[in-house]
C-alpha cells in the first residue's frame, strides 16, 4: 500500500526533514570546533622553578678560665700570685676575630720595692700580669676615674693582622696568672673587693669594609 499524504501532512514532513538536516549540520560543526580546539591545546609544555636554601651563620664566643679557683682569690696578700687564665672559645658557626678587654682596679697607694724601700703614693694598678704570645695590646690603657679602673684592650693576633678563630677553636690564654701589688697595709684595701673585669668581643672575618684584617681597623668596625 502506498500511503498518500495530504498537502498539509506533506508540508509538515518537509519541515521535519529540514529541521533534522539543520541539527546534523550544527552537530557536525560542533564536532569540527571541538577537534579544532583540541588541536590548538596539543602543544608540548614544561615548567620548572628553583628554590635555593640560604642559612644564616652565627657569631658567638665564650670566655673560659680553666685554672681559675675562687678560693685562691680569698684574703689575698701583697705579691700573692693567683691563677687566672682567660681565653676565648668560638662556640658559634662562622670564623671570627676576637678581642678582650681587661679592667684592672686602680688606686692611689704606696707600694714597696723588692729592697723594702717605699715609693711615693701614686695611681697604681692593683694587679700585674704578663701577656702571652698571640695577644697584642692595640690601644693605650683607658682610665675610668669613677669606676676606679684601667682598661686594656687586646687583639688576638699581631700588630698587623688579626688571627682567625675558627669554629670550636680556643685561643691561648691572655695571661696565666695575676700578682697582687706589693702595697703597704692600711690603705683601705683590706676586706675590699678588688675585682678584675674580663670582657670578650667577636666579629666576622669576611666582608669587613673591603676585607680589613688589621686589629685597629677591625676594632673600629666592631
Amino acid at each position: 500500500f502506498i500511503e498518500m499524504l495530504s498537502p498539509d501532512d506533506l508540508e509538515k514532513e518537509k519541515k521535519r526533514m529540514k529541521k533534522k538536516r539543520i541539527k546534523i549540520i550544527i552537530l557536525t560543526a560542533a564536532i569540527v570546533c571541538v577537534m579544532a580546539a583540541g588541536g590548538i591545546m596539543a602543544y608540548f609544555t614544561d615548567e620548572e622553578s628553583v628554590s635555593n636554601t640560604f642559612t644564616v651563620g652565627k657569631i658567638s664566643l665564650e670566655i673560659q678560665e680553666p685554672n681559675w679557683n675562687p678560693d685562691e682569690a680569698k684574703d689575698i696578700t701583697p705579691m700573692k700570685n693567683i691563677s687566672k687564665d682567660p681565653r676565648i672559645k668560638n662556640n658559634g658557626v662562622n670564623p671570627e676575630f676576637v678581642f678582650v678587654k681587661i679592667a684592672v682596679p686602680c688606686k692611689k697607694i704606696v707600694t714597696v720595692n723588692a729592697d723594702g724601700s717605699r715609693n711615693e703614693a701614686k695611681e697604681t694598678e692593683l694587679y700585674q700580669y704578663e701577656v702571652n704570645e698571640g695577644w697584642m695590646e692595640i690601644l693605650e690603657p683607658e682610665k675610668d676615674e669613677k669606676a676606679g679602673t684601667v682598661t686594656h684592650l687586646y687583639a688576638y693576633g699581631t700588630e698587623q693582622e688579626c688571627t682567625e678563630l675558627v669554629k670550636d677553636a680556643v685561643t691561648e690564654a691572655v695571661f696565666d696568672s695575676v700578682t697582687f701589688v706589693n702595697a703597704v697595709e692600711g690603705q683601705e684595701l683590706e676586706m675590699g673587693a678588688c675585682d678584675i673585669g674580663v670582657s670578650a668581643y667577636g666579629i666576622q672575618t669576611t666582608d669587613l669594609d673591603g676585607g680589613k684584617t688589621a686589629p685597629l681597623d677591625v676594632w673600629s668596625i666592631l
